[in-house]
């Protein structure tokens, strides 16, 4: 059987995949990404409500890298957070304006981020394999490893420098590198869909802590809203068995008339929720990025962000030095032991960081009744009122710790023919 060779392998072809694989090929490595799906076809994503929201740093990242452009006109900017707790006293308003920023974040359409992915990998050169999932994966010969990868035409391998797995929250790659995981299954799931306010949403966010669990609302463009709704499973699966009327009559009730009357704009999809940490994310030739390292509750809405964090890191532990002209210049090597332990260390704060903040929010908060529940309603409204305590809150949220800017703005164009 031929062995088909490349400088990186990516399995998942996601957001983090995705962009991992448009722009590692743009730093001159030959880049081939397997995806499970099939090629996207013109309507694939006509009936698509899903919204992916960015916070600051993120968007920030994508225009260093020359790819918020297209994804602009078409993001609804989240200017304002309001942070409550139902049936309780305090809450915390984060405000874009009082820090010299127009958003605090944005909310991308599915229907924007997915196509602009598929169409930067093409620009960069990168070999997409529609359809196609990991059998297994080799050991270490000669500087590369060895996956083998089912596809429409068979059985095929290929031998990689660096295999990077992003391919979700059960990541066969992951099993197949032995790479251990903490894992914590919630005692909730979580309910989304788009609903249609009365009232015009003025790039207004909403977290909501109830008693079941975080309520959150999103701006999405045309004037909707983006539900994420967590409650314990047996009461997410008797809010799918009542008529649309009855459901949003209870959304209603738990979240307030603060944007009016809320109407349905879409199909409802369940999730389980789940939290996954492994705590080492690389391998011999072998890194784990996105949901495969690491996937959080939904609460505070930093999961994506976390991971496009991981590509951003990646692109910088791989720049060697810079030309004469500026631009970095990256190791031939992707993945040399040396360049994934950086690469982790690098990330392990971050990571350990959201992943506890995250698990807090989302089980500290329930049940706060008493002393307790006064305890906290305190604490909102004294943070409310810290400026200094509510910046750090607010930075937090919008993403905006160190970034490899100057790699990320100095790589190639896609129409050029790799670093420098």
């Amino acid at each position: 059987m031929t062995t088909n060779t490349c400088d990186i392998a990516i399995v998942g072809g996601g957001p983090v995949g995705g962009l991992a694989a448009c722009t590692l090929a743009r730093a001159g490595y030959a880049v081939t990404l397997f995806e499970r799906g099939a090629p996207p076809a013109p309507d694939a994503h006509a009936n698509d409500t899903r919204g992916y929201a960015l916070a600051a740093g993120s968007v920030q990242f994508l225009d260093d890298l020359g790819y918020w452009a297209p994804l602009a006109q078409r993001a609804t900017a989240i200017r304002s957070i309001i942070v409550s707790r139902r049936g309780g006293l305090g809450r915390v308003h984060l405000n874009a304006a009082d820090h010299g920023r127009q958003a605090l974040g944005q909310v991308v359409p599915a229907v924007a981020l997915e196509p602009m992915l598929d169409a930067a990998c093409r620009d960069a050169g990168v070999d997409v394999r529609y359809q196609s999932t990991l059998a297994d994966v080799g050991d270490v010969d000669n500087g590369r490893r060895p996956l083998r990868i089912r596809g429409p035409e068979g059985e095929g391998t290929w031998a990689a420098r660096l295999i990077l797995a992003a391919d979700g929250i059960q990541s066969p790659t992951r099993k197949a590198l032995g790479l251990p995981v903490n894992r914590l299954r919630y005692a909730a799931d979580a309910l989304v869909f788009d609903v249609q306010p009365a009232r015009p949403h003025n790039g207004q966010a909403f977290e909501r802590f109830t008693d079941e669990g975080p309520l959150a609302l999103l701006p999405q463009a045309d004037g909707r809203m983006n539900v994420v709704w967590v409650a314990p499973p047996e009461a997410c699966e008797q809010r799918l068995e009542r008529d649309e009327a009855e459901r949003l009559r209870e959304l209603q009730a738990r979240f307030g008339w603060s944007l009016g009357r809320l109407r349905p704009a879409g199909r409802v999809v369940r999730f389980p929720l789940e939290r996954v940490h492994a705590p080492e994310p690389a391998a011999e030739r072998a890194l784990l990025l996105g949901n495969a390292a690491h996937a959080v509750h939904p609460v505070a809405g930093q999961g994506l962000n976390l991971s496009l964090r991981d590509v951003a890191t990646l692109l910088d532990a791989l720049r060697a030095d810079r030309a004469p002209d500026g631009r970095p210049r990256f190791t031939s090597d992707p993945g040399v032991a040396t360049t994934l332990a950086a690469y982790a260390r690098a990330r392990q704060r971050d990571v350990t960081g959201v992943v506890a903040t995250t698990d807090f929010l989302a089980r500290g908060m329930l049940h706060a009744a008493g002393l307790r529940g006064h305890a906290l309603g305190g604490g909102m409204m004294a943070l409310d009122r810290l400026r200094p305590a509510r910046d750090h809150i607010a930075r937090a949220a919008m993403g905006l710790g160190p970034l490899p800017r100057h790699t990320a703005r100095h790589l190639a164009r896609p129409d050029t023919e790799g670093a420098a």
